[in-house]
């Protein structure tokens, strides 16, 4: 058996070592490492923002979450006059949120 393991130990003596990732050639390391960078540094914007929105003094907080959707919403609901304008309102802000969501 010690033969078979010098015999395997010479075959190899020819080649080049593998490196640590085989898809590094390819620039995947790179690649996945920017994007995982990328995504942190995303979360740490995220959470700043987060923390800054609770540092502001309430009028600042409302003109920059919900003023917005509300000036928009309260602007149709004048135009339509519905009978049940309070669901109206509501409805409105809950099929219209994602479009402010991403602003914040």
């Amino acid at each position: 058996m010690a033969d078979d393991h010098t015999d395997a130990d010479q075959s190899m003596e020819g080649h080049t070592p593998v490196s640590e990732n085989p898809h590094a050639e390819y620039g995947l390391t790179e690649n996945i490492q920017r994007t995982v960078e990328n995504e942190k540094a995303s979360a740490e914007k995220i959470s700043k923002q987060k923390v800054d929105l609770q540092a502001l003094p309430t009028r600042a907080y409302l003109d920059q979450t919900v003023v917005p959707i509300l000036l928009q919403g309260l602007s149709v609901l004048a135009k339509d006059r519905p009978p049940n304008p309070i669901e109206y309102l509501a409805t409105f802000l809950l099929k219209n949120k994602s479009q402010f969501e991403e602003r914040n």
